[in-house]
């Protein structure tokens, strides 16, 4: 077992949740922070500077300027939370696969970025989340947040082309696989790009001139018939998404729930699309029925 997939199993046995948080366990979530306005923030703290607070809710991550916290209460509670299994030809939860990368030693800065409509492909209709690491790297992480159906890392600029980093981009990937024949699959793949299955699992790299690459070279698993089953109808999808000039109001500032204008700077795929991107706001969970839905829709139910 290699020393990525060791550290996945220890952050799941850490304070790493994997359910939604029923109103006793927001009680009971590790950290709050207490905002002027008088709400507060519940999660799990991920970043604290002089400037701001990032703290991971169940669905997403918030970034707080200092400015509007009052207090800050980060003492653990009675209590501990567990990531699910990973079962054989599944992906761990997006917070185990956030936090491996927060504790890599090469992770200079990592952020959550806003993540656009794809409308082709693989990946059409289907939600996902999308992170900015060390400038030149993203990485996506689509479906169910606690049970991804997909993930794909890929590398943007001058470094698209680095075979070093081409070979840490796939180890790390490797870290989340479940058998030998999805290990052989993904090192049978050749660094010019291509794809091979096993068992439910897809193993891909694509390149960077590639249709809907946006430049970027891309190594990634999914499950196609995970992904298939999740697929939302064009009129579901839409409503998780917003053009550009919805995100901002008439005096320009961000909508609730949406992005800060940095946040929407360190996009590769907004600053190619422009004024006709369509992005999603901030955090969204699939409910008990299995319905895709925006944070600021519904709370989650407890399942």
């Amino acid at each position: 077992m290699n020393s990525l997939r060791r550290l996945s199993i220890l952050l799941g046995l850490c304070a790493v949740l994997s359910a939604p948080l029923s109103a006793e366990q927001s009680e009971m979530a590790p950290d709050t922070v207490f905002l002027k306005d008088g709400t507060t923030v519940k999660g799990i703290i991920v970043e604290n500077t002089s400037a701001s607070v990032t703290i991971q809710e169940a669905y997403r991550e918030v970034t707080i300027p200092k400015e509007d916290i009052v207090r800050i209460r980060d003492e653990a509670e009675d209590v501990a939370y567990f990531a699910s299994m990973q079962r054989k030809g599944s992906l761990p939860p997006w917070r185990v696969i956030v936090n491996d990368l927060r504790l890599h030693d090469k992770i200079r800065t990592f952020e959550q970025i806003p993540a656009t409509l794809i409308d082709s492909g693989d990946f059409k209709n289907v939600p996902y989340q999308s992170f900015r690491i060390n400038g030149d790297i993203e990485m996506n992480i689509y479906g169910d947040p606690d049970d991804p159906a997909a993930v794909e890392v890929g590398v943007y600029g001058m470094r698209k082309n680095n075979r070093a980093l081409h070979q840490m981009l796939r180890q790390y990937l490797a870290g989340y696989l479940t058998s030998r024949d999805e290990l052989r699959a993904l090192y049978s793949i050749p660094r010019k790009g291509g794809v091979a299955d096993a068992g439910d699992m897809r193993l891909f790299i694509t390149l960077p001139d590639a249709p809907d690459s946006y430049g970027a070279w891309w190594v990634g698993v999914s499950n196609p018939k995970q992904l298939d089953k999740i697929r939302m109808s064009d009129e579901d999808y839409a409503r998780l998404v917003r053009p550009m000039d919805e995100v901002f109001d008439k005096d320009g500032n961000v909508l609730s729930s949406a992005w800060r204008e940095e946040e929407m700077d360190l996009s590769r795929r907004i600053a190619k699309m422009g004024e006709n991107a369509k992005v999603f706001l901030r955090g969204f969970y699939r409910d008990a029925q299995g319905r895709f839905r925006m944070i600021f829709e519904d709370v989650p139910e407890s399942q």
